[in-house]
């Protein structure tokens, strides 16, 4: 079983964030480890447990107040 890092705040989260990054390696993008498995979803999910991607969760305040400030 799998912990999840303390910085993703849900598990939901984490799932989102393998996905989009084992996107990003069937596309062509080069794993941040070596792993002897091939499987994108596993090299995806010890990147992120390991630290290695980078990700940034949007504060809904902050969003609200530059729509606020892009209609004036």
């Amino acid at each position: 079983m799998i912990t999840i890092p303390d910085n993703i705040d849900s598990k939901y989260r984490f799932v989102i964030l393998s996905a989009l990054r084992a996107r990003q390696i069937q596309a062509g993008s080069m794993p941040m480890i070596k792993e002897p498995r091939h499987k994108s979803t596993q090299i995806a999910q010890k990147e992120i447990l390991n630290g290695l991607v980078k990700f940034r969760i949007p504060d809904r305040d902050n969003n609200s107040n530059e729509e606020e400030k892009q209609e004036e």
